[in-house]
This record gives structure tokens, sequence and C-alpha cells, in this order.
């Protein structure tokens, strides 16, 4: 009996700090059910300790949630689970220590538990007790705002603004009770910002409020300010949050990101911008390679546009760049772009055609990775075997150009140019073969006679049919007489 009333005295006497401080470990590695039981092992549930009741409701409410998004936990069992978890704050909330956040994390588990009304009666409590607490007032329109939603979805629009209404007066009391903090400017300006939508965008005095919210928030804490959301919330319109951010935080390198995303999606008209922030991302973090997408598509737009306002001279500067960064972009993620373009009919095949293409606009090194890309998007496309085969060749890969010359010959096997320069490769590079060589450049010169005197020969294909009739035979020529220096 004396041994439990000692127990009992230390822990009333606030013995848990080794124990949250346990806890809190096995919390960091997702053992949320070994942090509860070993606050329950503590002796938590027969304390009034307030950290220690406080810390046994957010281990139960982070296991809830991890039980929950597991798949352990659905349906009404899950309302139960939120109900215990508020109980344990409730619990805490009586005990002598208690701080703010108790009654948020409780309103907070009344709110997942759909018990809406009690979830704002919570905050109502605890604004009692903490009557200039900001973190209460940011729970308390957040409360609101959920109830505001649910009036509109029933058609109540006359609740709903009123419910809106009160729920910005949370949000302004808490911008005034934390002058320095983002969270209160930030909450109001996604309020706003849904009025503004609500409205039909309508509501100008809205909108002016929600950038201005946005605004205030990234001028009083930058770091506290999500670029991501800023992005996702305003759009374009949030560029000028975007440039408070960068200007505020220059080594921040996902606020680049962020803004070079929003001027990417502006569309080419922004080419130049959507260029400098990215390439700002690869010099900050030259880990983030994903950014060559935006790199190589935006300067694939830029040099469409330009195309289309015959600019011919910055529109291949623009057609080089995208081929360079669709390289890099490639290199690092080939496999997923394409599972990414076979999403579309055809996608696969379109794309292997652009980078085809692309090809011709690069660098040897920059051009194979473009081409082996696009004949492992699209295997039968002969053409793009062919150019493979040529950039091999020129970069002196000769077993691997003997290959791809295979692969485009079986695959357009009537082409007389490709015959030819699969001859060459046997003729002056392999230097071996010779009947082969001579064979295929006999075909070359007969289906290229044929083709031209039959009128076989497509539009604008003249000029590369008629060469590669006068290089077969040229070849042959040196064949028969042993010359084997090309050219």
């Amino acid at each position: 009996m004396i041994l439990s009333t000692l127990l009992l005295f230390s822990l009333q006497s606030g013995g848990f700090d080794e124990a949250i401080a346990d806890a809190s470990a096995l919390a960091a590695k997702n053992n949320f059910h070994g942090a509860v039981q070993l606050l329950k092992d503590a002796g938590v549930e027969d304390s009034a300790d307030a950290a220690g009741w406080t810390a046994y409701g957010d281990m139960t409410g982070k296991w809830t949630e991890f039980e929950i998004g597991a798949g352990r936990i659905g349906g009404l069992d899950a309302y139960d689970a939120w109900n215990d978890v508020a109980w344990i704050y409730e619990k805490a909330s009586s005990m002598s220590g208690a701080e703010d956040t108790v009654w948020v994390n409780w309103s907070e588990a009344m709110l997942n538990a759909n018990d809406v009304s009690n979830s704002l009666r919570t905050t109502e409590k605890g604004l009692v007790v903490f009557p200039k607490s900001a973190n209460l007032m940011l729970q308390q329109g957040r409360v609101l705002m959920s109830v505001a939603r649910a009036s509109v979805e029933v058609g109540n629009k006359e609740d709903a603004a009123k419910e809106f209404a009160a729920a910005e007066a949370a949000f302004r009391n808490a911008r005034e009770a934390a002058p320095k903090s983002a969270a209160p400017c930030l909450r109001l300006g996604e309020l706003l910002w849904t009025l503004y939508y609500n409205s039909g965008q309508k509501d100008q005095a809205a909108h002016d409020g929600a950038i201005e919210a946005f605004l205030a928030g990234a001028k009083r804490d930058a770091a506290g300010v999500d670029g991501g959301m800023v992005s996702n919330w305003l759009g374009a319109e949030g560029l000028p949050v975007l440039d408070i951010l960068i200007e505020s935080q220059p080594k921040v390198v996902l606020n680049y990101w962020y803004r070079g995303s929003t001027y990417y999606g502006m569309g080419p008209d922004h080419w130049t911008n959507t260029r400098e922030d990215f390439l700002k991302v690869l010099e900050l973090n030259p880990d983030f390679t994903n950014a060559y997408y935006f790199l190589a598509d935006g300067a694939m737009q830029r040099g469409a546009q330009l195309d289309g306002e015959g600019n011919a001279t910055n529109r291949e500067r623009a057609y080089s760049a995208a081929a360079k960064f669709w390289a890099l972009y490639l290199k690092d993620f080939g496999p997923t772009y394409l599972q990414s373009v076979k999403q579309n009919q055809d996608g696969d095949k379109n794309a292997a055609q652009t980078m085809n293409w692309l090809a011709g606009k690069s660098t040897m090194e920059d051009g194979i990775i473009l081409l082996e890309w696009a004949t492992t998007a699209d295997p039968g496309f002969g053409g793009a075997w062919n150019n493979l085969a040529f950039f091999y060749r020129d970069t002196g890969s000769a077993d691997k150009a003997l290959r791809a010359y295979a692969k485009a010959n079986d695959l357009v096997p009537e082409d007389p140019q490709i015959m030819n320069d699969y001859a060459v490769i046997y003729h002056y590079y392999l230097q071996t073969e010779d009947s082969t060589a001579r064979e295929l450049y006999q075909k070359a010169i007969a289906r290229a006679e044929a083709m031209i005197e039959n009128g076989d020969v497509q539009d604008g294909d003249q000029e590369r049919i008629h060469t590669a009739l006068r290089d077969a035979k040229n070849n042959l020529r040196k064949l028969d007489a042993g010359i084997r220096r090309n050219g």
C-alpha cells in the first residue's frame, strides 16, 4: 500500500518527461501503438499529469490516423476511435498546466468523429480559458468553415453566409492575436478565395482580400508559407506571393519550383521565366533532374510558338534547347515518361516521332539518348533505328550501328538508303563480310533505279533516293577496288 501511494504521488508530480521522450522516439519510427502502450505502462491513466495526458492523446491520435490509413479501422469504428482520442484530450483539459493545444486537438478529434457541434463548442470552451489563443481562434475558424461548407452542400445559403462570416471573424481575430504568424493570414486568404469562387468569381472584395491576406502572410513569416499551397490556391495570381518568398529565402529550392511551374502553366509567352526558375532549381539542387521535363516541354512549346510567328532563327534555338533538355530528362526518367505517354492512344508512337525529329537538332550524344528512347517506345519505328545507327556510327560505335542498321533493314527492307548505309558499316568500319556489303549495295542500286523509273518516289523524297543511288554505286566501285577509306 505504501509503495502504491508513493508511485501515485510520483506520477502526479509530473514524472512523465522520460516516458514522453521515449514515446516520441517510438512515434518517430511510426511505432504509434508502442508509444501509446509505453505511456500506459508508465501509468499515465492513473495520473493527473497534463503533459502526460496530452502526449497520450497525441500518440493515440497518431496511432488512430495510422490505423485508418492502413485500412485496419474503418466505418463507424473510425468515429469511435476518434471519440476515444477526444476523451483523452478532455481529461487532459481538466488538469493543471494544460495548454491551449489540448483544446485544439480535442476539437480536431471531435471533427474527425463527425461531431461538428461539439468540435465547435470545444473551441469555445478553450477560448474561455485562453481568450487570446490564436491557435484556438484558428481552429474555431476552421470548424466554422466546415460548418459553412456543409450548409452550402444542402443549399442553405443564408446560414452558410453567417458561418463564413463567423469563420472570417475568427481568422481576423487570430491575425491580431498572433501578429508575427503567417498561419492566420493564410487561413483568412483561403476563406476569402473560397468566397470569391462561391460567388462565381464576382466578389472582387473577396478576391482582393484573399490576395492581400496571402501577401501579408508571406511578409510576416516567409518560412511559414508553403509555396505549393499558394500556387494551388491562387494559380498565376500567386506569383507576387512567390516573389516575396523567394526574395526572403533565396536558397529555398521548392519556391523556385512552384514559381517555375506556375509560369510553365501560363504557356510559352512566359518561357523565359520558366527557364530561369527551373535552371535555378537545378543550380540549388542538381538532384532535382525532373525539372528537365518542364524545361524540355517548355522549350518545345516556345519553339512551336516561334514557328507560328515565322521566327526561324529563334525557333531552331528553342528546338535545340528542347532536344538537350529532353535528353537530360530521359536519361533519368525515360521509363517513367514512357509509362506516362502510354496512357494516351498512340502516345508512345507520337512521342517516339517527336524524339526522332528532335535528334536531328541535337548533339550526337544527346541524339543517341533521344533515339534509344524512341526505339524503346516504338520498336517498329524503322526510321528511328536508321537514325540511331547513323548516330552510333558517327560516334565510333560500329558494332552498335551494325545491329541498329540490321533492325532498320528488317523493318524497312525496301529502302535503298538503309541498304547502302547498312553495307557501309561492313565495308568501311568493320571491314568484313564483303560479300554481304556487295549484295546490299547491289540491292540498293536496283531498288533505287526501280523506284525512280516507276515513279515510286514520294514527294520530298527525291533527293534522298537519288543520293542513295549515287552513294551505292560509288561505294560498290570502291569495294570492288579494295578501297576502305570512306570519303
